[in-house]
């Protein structure tokens, strides 16, 4: 139901004059005025088609949902459940329509399956992004910087949850993205139970990296944090797995 409404949400202007052009088409007398209504007709629906869309909703509710989401790893359809499962893909996967957005709104159903679901935020590509690590406890924030990470614990982040989140339920999750602002909030069967919010880095982050393990003083690198703007999108490493479906990304 909700990928209908989206569906004539996302077309109504082509609906609209779709239904105009027939009917001027019907009543109309005169073949050059009905030839020529639908040139315009064309011209309007190509501008139409060519516009930047206001949101994107992806449903999850068949593979070829996949189709215009970047990344590596496993990202697939689950017939079982009905959604999307990502675990194992350590760079994770990013939506393509909106990768020059700067300030929206994300949403998006999830369960844990295993550990963790991460949610992308600001990804300029797929080595540099914020992410927001949903754990049953907490949401740990990560900055990726040329495929560095920067990691906060959820109690230095001040975003631990009063009660852990289930393994055995779905919520709903959305992220408001206003400049450096992030506003994430919890739900569960439309009951807010998380709210809370936390401010992306400024300025310069250093990243440690060891010439072998034995290195005890491992060579400091700088690198600038310039993530105001970039696409949303999902991350498991490893053995984290989670389902997904019901995405909603749309301009604020």
């Amino acid at each position: 139901m909700r990928t209908v409404c989206y569906f004539m949400k996302s077309n109504i202007y082509e609906i609209l004059a779709s239904v105009v052009a027939v009917v001027l088409v019907i009543y109309s007398k005169y073949q050059a005025i009905s030839f020529l209504i639908i040139i315009i007709y064309l011209i309007v629906l190509i501008y139409l088609k060519t516009r930047e869309n206001p949101f994107y909703f992806i449903s999850f509710l068949r593979r070829a949902h996949k189709d215009k989401w970047i990344g590596r790893g496993n990202f697939e359809y689950n017939r079982s459940e009905k959604c999307f499962e990502i675990t194992d893909a350590g760079s994770g996967y990013i939506y393509s329509d909106c990768l020059t957005w700067s300030d929206y709104q994300f949403e998006f159903d999830f369960k844990i399956i295993n550990r963790c679901l991460g949610s992308i935020i600001r990804a300029v590509n797929l080595a540099n992004y914020a992410m927001l690590q949903i754990t049953p406890n907490g949401i740990r924030p990560h900055i990726r910087i040329n495929s560095g990470w920067k990691v906060w614990e959820a109690k230095q982040a001040q975003l631990e949850f009063s009660n852990n989140l289930s393994l055995d339920q779905w919520y709903t999750c959305k992220i408001n993205c206003v400049r450096e602002s992030i506003n994430i909030r919890l739900y569960d069967n439309g009951k807010e139970i998380f709210n809370r919010s936390w401010r992306l880095p400024q300025g310069v982050i250093s990243f440690s990296f060891k010439k072998d393990e034995e290195d005890v003083s491992p060579l400091q690198i700088p690198f600038s944090i310039n993530l105001e703007y970039g696409s949303v999108g999902f991350r498991n490493w490893n053995r984290e797995k989670a389902f997904i479906k019901n995405v909603l990304v749309k301009k604020i």
